[in-house]
């Protein structure tokens, strides 16, 4: 299993390199330039803590911990840049996915993260807690911004759909492996991550890879019918109205 794993791993470098080098080339790299910096932290701590393994096995699993760690951190702030860009067309509305992506991250962050660290009595247990709970706040980001997308009538584009679309996958992996090592035990978790996580990020790998292969166009509001699509879609209208009226006042 381990073996699996590694090959997985190595797999997923080969593609995040492929990914950044083709950012770099593409000009996608200064579209998003958190989540890259996300990618390039991955492969080079992957490579550290592979080195650790061989090197020194029975420092793996701390440097693993710090490694994830600093990754969910790292994630978080992938979040808030997806944010950013999915009402990046509106002049009324841009920061309305940042503003909800921090607020869902410092709420439960605060009453339902850090209580696992903070009142856990045993380590690996606190940790395995914490990645769960961290796991399933970024799936709740990511469904309350593709709710507000819908909402608004905001169109995602190929790359920051890409983005999501790789997130929720990963993010639906982590949880359902956490879950089942809260559930289970930590040994089981031991068995799963090497196989479970090397393969939901290399699949995630894969989206992205395809989604940001060219910077695609962020396109506007979709043209709608007031009378086939209902309140959420008269919204949608309005407000790119009131966008329109602003950024010409704006521009004055």
């Amino acid at each position: 299993m381990h073996i699996l794993g590694m090959t997985i791993s190595f797999c997923s470098l080969i593609l995040g390199g492929t990914l950044v080098l083709r950012a770099r080339a593409n000009g996608v790299f200064r579209a998003f330039p958190l989540f890259y910096s996300y990618i390039v932290y991955a492969f080079f701590a992957t490579l550290a803590t592979y080195v650790i393994y061989w090197v020194s096995p029975q420092k793996y699993s701390h440097a693993f911990w710090i490694y994830y760690l600093i990754n969910t951190l790292a994630e978080f702030a992938v979040l808030v840049e997806i944010s950013d860009h999915i009402f990046k067309s509106f002049a009324v509305l841009r920061h309305l996915g940042r503003a909800t992506t921090l607020l869902i991250t410092a709420c439960l962050g605060t009453l339902y993260i850090l209580p696992t660290i903070i009142w856990s009595t045993h380590q690996s247990l606190a940790l395995l807690g914490f990645a769960l709970r961290a796991s399933v706040t970024k799936a709740i980001i990511l469904v309350v911004l593709f709710y507000l997308a819908r909402h608004f009538g905001s169109e995602l584009g190929r790359n920051v759909a890409g983005l999501m679309l790789g997130f929720s996958i990963y993010v639906a992996t982590t949880v359902a492996i956490m879950s089942s090592a809260q559930a289970f035990g930590p040994a089981l978790f031991a068995r799963l991550v090497w196989f479970m996580e090397p393969l939901a990020y290399l699949i995630c790998l894969l989206v992205w890879t395809i989604s940001l292969w060219e910077l695609a166009t962020v396109p506007g509001l979709k043209a709608v019918s007031l009378a086939s699509r209902g309140d959420s879609e008269s919204v949608a209208v309005q407000l790119n109205r009131f966008n329109s009226e602003l950024s010409k006042f704006l521009n004055k």
